[in-house]
């Protein structure tokens, strides 16, 4: 599979807008990062949680569909374990827990710039029985 082909297909719409962007992708792994505005903060001046949740779900999804089908979300959990407060980035990397006929499980670990631990979530994501194509 042509991963950077992938990393560029996945750039689109809501991820697009809030600023995530796909590094790396390799078999089951992915890695993602957004770099950090005003646009992301909330009213306590901290990064709003859905910037984090956003990361763990795209982070995920590009491990998931690294294996060649498209997938969608079934469910997401996230721990937020300190604020993000005086960040300039944001970056998830996953872990690949399980692979099954229909679903399979990721870990995702956002950390800032300076590889603090913020938040950690496990996302479960269904394969679609779809196939990725690559241009």
């Amino acid at each position: 599979m042509d991963y950077n082909a992938l990393i560029e297909k996945r750039f689109v719409g809501f991820v697009k807008e809030v600023g995530y962007k796909t590094t790396e992708i390799r078999e089951g792994y992915a890695r993602g990062e957004v770099v950090l505005t005003e646009k992301h903060g909330n009213p306590i001046g901290s990064i709003h949680g859905g910037v984090l949740f956003t990361i763990a779900d795209n982070t995920g999804g590009a491990a998931a569909t690294s294996r060649g089908r498209y997938v969608t979300t079934v469910s997401g959990e996230i721990h937020y374990l300190r604020s993000a407060m005086d960040c300039k980035k944001l970056i998830g990397e996953s872990r690949e827990i399980k692979v099954g006929k229909t679903l399979c499980i990721y870990e995702v670990m956002i950390t800032d710039e300076n590889g603090t631990e913020l938040a950690v979530a496990t996302m479960t994501y269904q394969y679609l029985g779809k196939l990725v194509e690559l241009d």
